[in-house]
């Protein structure tokens, strides 16, 4: 913070989910970024949604409760700005009205499609899908039930989507949407926001060092991530049948497909399954592997933490190509895509980059460089202290 500029006061909401997952510490990491910069941060958390119910659904379209919490902890407290990270679903938009009746600027970080579509994920039966992108209703999510596989449950989260984009929620009281990537951001304008309420935040990765020199790595590709269909594993271990040379595919991570992994690694000793690890394992893991192979099938809120730690290591990068996930990687040449869901084209690819040293080598510099540009602690600071002050020098219409 320069030292021309007071100190401000941050209060974070956010909508508790059954599971801490990485919006949680996306919010844990900012508050402690912020304040060891001399900033105030206050939190208001709603605990995760407890089942259906009359007084449940009519929580996740406007939870009065919330909101009015939101109105006296302003009036106590007198923050600068009101950060909300996920109103959905049981905070609620009516917390931007809540701030706005107070005066006070607010930002929306989207860690999800859930802007835009009710399942958060633009991913149905197995297929991306975005029938109900720039759609005024979101009616298509009612039909497929695509929240909760239930159509009471998302007749309510479309009520909800429809009547604060209906009363100008998302468009008038909202200063500033922060998304991680520039498909996100495009994709939220194509849905109605306008374009200069919208900028890209990156996600930050706490610096590991210097990475580990190419040559020195093990013959290792390495996938982490959960053992479920949309992260590509069913696929990855397809491809790996047609990989040859002396690598071994790490698996780390769980889920429902894990005994798909232990089948497979049962029967090719080049596959080693080491389930869960700890996060210092696991940027080990990342520190000395050749390869991360990222074959997501969904398009991912943002880049997957994988990539961040991949980045930050310096570990050269195979990806799907789906844009939001692969587009600045591949553009900065920190990774080479192969088709999404495609085995015979991502065990291609990896056979490409494994034969290739040298050029390995170049990406996993490219890989460092794109993460001291994008993905430090000190960018996503400067990021944040500056979309603060923008939205509060613009002040409340």
């Amino acid at each position: 913070m320069s030292t021309s500029q007071r100190p401000m006061r941050i209060l974070q909401a956010h909508s508790r989910h059954a599971t801490r997952g990485g919006a949680d510490h996306v919010i844990d990491r900012e508050r402690e970024l912020l304040v060891a910069a001399g900033h105030d941060v206050e939190q208001y958390f709603t605990a995760p949604a407890s089942g259906p119910g009359a007084k449940q659904a009519a929580a996740a379209v406007w939870n009065v409760e919330a909101a009015r919490d939101i109105r006296d902890k302003i009036r106590a407290w007198q923050p600068d700005v009101l950060h909300v990270h996920t109103p959905f679903p049981t905070l609620s938009p009516a917390v931007f009205w809540a701030a706005h009746a107070e005066r006070v600027a607010t930002v929306g970080t989207v860690h999800s499609y859930r802007y835009s579509c009710i399942a958060a994920t633009l991913r149905r039966d197995g297929h991306i899908c975005e029938d109900c992108i720039a759609s005024p209703l979101k009616l298509p999510g009612v039909r497929h039930r695509c929240y909760k596989d239930s159509v009471a449950a998302s007749a309510v989260m479309t009520a909800s989507l429809n009547l604060h984009r209906g009363i100008g929620t998302f468009t008038r009281r909202v200063g500033c949407f922060l998304t991680m990537t520039d498909f996100a951001r495009h994709l939220l304008i194509r849905d109605g926001i306008p374009a200069q309420r919208v900028r890209v935040k990156p996600n930050c990765m706490d610096d590991p060092g210097e990475p580990v020199p190419f040559e020195d790595r093990e013959p290792v590709v390495l996938f982490v991530g959960r053992l479920v269909q949309e992260k590509g594993i069913t696929a990855l271990l397809s491809a790996w049948r047609a990989v040859t040379g002396d690598c071994r595919l790490v698996v780390i991570g769980d889920g429902p497909l894990r005994p798909e992994v232990e089948a497979a690694a049962a029967v090719d000793a080049t596959i080693e399954f080491r389930g869960w690890q700890t996060e210092d394992a696991v940027m080990q893991a990342q520190r000395t592997a050749r390869l991360t192979v990222v074959p997501s099938e969904w398009y991912e809120a943002g880049p997957p933490l994988v990539m961040l730690q991949a980045l930050a290591c310096g570990t050269p990068l195979v990806t799907c190509d789906l844009e939001n996930v692969a587009a600045t990687a591949v553009a900065s040449g920190a990774a080479v895509s192969f088709l999404t869901g495609d085995a015979a084209s991502l065990a291609g690819t990896l056979c490409r980059v494994l034969a290739d040293s040298a050029a390995g080598a170049v990406m996993g510099h490219a890989a460092r460089s794109l993460y001291l540009r994008d993905h430090t602690a000190e960018t996503t600071l400067e990021i944040l202290e500056s979309t603060y002050r923008s939205v509060t020098r613009a002040g409340v219409a």
